[in-house]
């Protein structure tokens, strides 16, 4: 029998690192330190004693988060050129918010569990999310995500679907901020399409399409009219949060045009204790709220019911944990 000394010695030491980052980017620490600093310099501004301080960066540095030079008897520590991006304020790819607040939703969770495991699992509500808390969060920690690593692997997605490099009108599902479709629309100039989500949600992806300059090709709505077919369709984590998953997926396949393509991405619990690991931590919360995460391969399943043929990529990397892809087709009419 396998010990499980060092799985869980690992993961108390992981919540230190998981609030000293915390503190870190509390205190744009990351940001002061662009060019080498000593824990005294550090201590001065922040302040704070520099014999603690140097030790903190000891332990950001261990983890990668800051490089660190020699400074006669001390060490001098600057941010790490490879976290930049994601950890500096300026950083093209910042996510401090968003991962804080990831954080502490899933702490929050912890804490709740007890209660949680003496209550029948709910049933779905029909009941969507507050427009305006939906907005805020899209204008925020999801805006973040989607621009650290959502758009690029949506682009990275589409370079595999041959539908891209045509004349295509797409549909953003639930699309939040925007940011997906506005990165698609700059790589493909000839995607044209729209985002689908809440009213004050739709207003704030087509201001961030308008940013990207794409407004004129790409528009925000929170209803459909009744007969718009699309030759694409995005869904990322979308079906988590449908009454009906089957009767969407149906629905869907209706919404697009012979020949069109759905890309789903969501995520997919399966028997291998290493993929479950990467994605229960994240998804236990939907799980406790009566949502669906789906089991091996019950969302291929449903995909073909609909009427797709359909082709699975596998696991591609999202905000918080792998989602599962699949790119599903509606045969051409004959």
């Amino acid at each position: 029998m396998t010990s499980p000394l060092n799985l869980i010695e690992r993961l108390a030491a992981d919540s230190v690192l998981a609030d000293a980052l915390a503190l870190a980017l509390r205190t744009t620490l990351f940001d002061g330190l662009l060019t080498p600093q000593s824990a005294q310099q550090l201590a001065a501004q922040l302040g704070w004693h520099p014999a603690p301080t140097a030790h903190l960066l000891a332990l950001l540095w261990s983890f990668d988060l800051l490089a660190r030079e020699r400074d006669g008897d001390d060490y001098r520590y600057c941010t790490a050129a490879d976290v930049r991006p994601w950890l500096c304020q300026q950083g093209e790819r910042y996510l401090g918010e968003a991962w804080q607040y990831r954080l502490q939703a899933l702490r929050d969770f912890g804490q709740r569990l007890p209660d949680m495991l003496r209550q029948p699992l709910p049933g779905y509500s029909e009941q969507l999310p507050h427009d305006a808390a939906w907005a805020a969060a899209a204008n925020g920690q999801i805006a973040q995500e989607q621009r650290a690593l959502t758009a690029d692997t949506a682009c990275e997605i589409a370079s595999t679907v041959p539908r891209f490099r045509r004349p295509a009108r797409l549909l953003d599902m639930g699309g939040g901020p925007g940011l997906v479709s506005a990165a698609l629309a700059q790589r493909y100039p000839q995607l044209t399409g729209v985002v689908l989500d809440l009213p004050l949600t739709a207003a704030v992806a087509q201001g961030n399409l308008n940013a990207a300059g794409v407004g004129d090709r790409f528009s925000a709505v929170s209803e459909l009219g009744a007969d718009e077919r699309f030759d694409l369709i995005w869904c990322s984590s979308f079906l988590h949060f449908v009454a009906d998953p089957a009767q969407t997926l149906a629905e869907l396949y209706q919404r697009l045009k012979p020949g069109g393509v759905l890309i789903s991405a969501h995520a997919r619990l399966s028997d291998d204790p290493q993929q479950a690991r990467r994605v229960l931590p994240f998804f236990l919360p939907l799980l406790m709220r009566g949502k669906h995460v789906f089991r091996h391969d019950r969302l291929t399943q449903m995909l073909t019911d609909a009427g797709f043929q359909v082709e699975d990529r596998g696991e591609r990397p999202f905000p918080m944990s792998p989602l599962h892809v699949h790119c599903a087709f509606r045969e051409e009419q004959s």
